[in-house]
């Protein structure tokens, strides 16, 4: 109960001091709260059909885009200490494809052109 807490600490501190302004698209903000806001975001994308880098690639980029950087890191950050700390597996490529994730959402005009970065990296 501990880790949850000072992980809720952690993002909060976090999110007060930083913007959660989504990337420059057209997409717009997919919530209000930062938790909704990552949900929705990779909702109904089918993540769990593709390789697991690409599923870290386009949901960390798809967060971005809706969410915000920081909010797509800090879900990335979350998703592998709950790996460690639950029954994951918390691996150093799934940060490493999540921050290509967000440099794809940083390059591409759309979800389409994101998927396709994401699905071009090597994992």
């Amino acid at each position: 109960m501990q880790h949850r807490s000072a992980l809720t600490a952690l993002v909060a501190m976090t999110l007060a001091v930083t913007s959660c302004a989504p990337l420059a698209t057209t997409d717009g903000r997919a919530a209000r709260s930062s938790v909704e806001c990552m949900r929705a975001a990779s909702a109904g994308r089918d993540l769990e059909s593709r390789p697991d880098g690409e599923a870290h690639c386009l949901a960390a980029g798809l967060i971005a885009r809706r969410c915000s950087v920081t909010e797509s890191m800090l879900a990335s950050v979350g998703k592998e200490i709950q790996d460690a700390i639950g029954a994951g597996d918390a691996e150093w490529r799934d940060l490493s494809a999540d921050r290509r994730g967000v440099h794809c959402a940083s390059n591409t005009a759309d979800e389409e052109e994101l998927s396709a970065c994401c699905v071009r990296a090597e994992f």
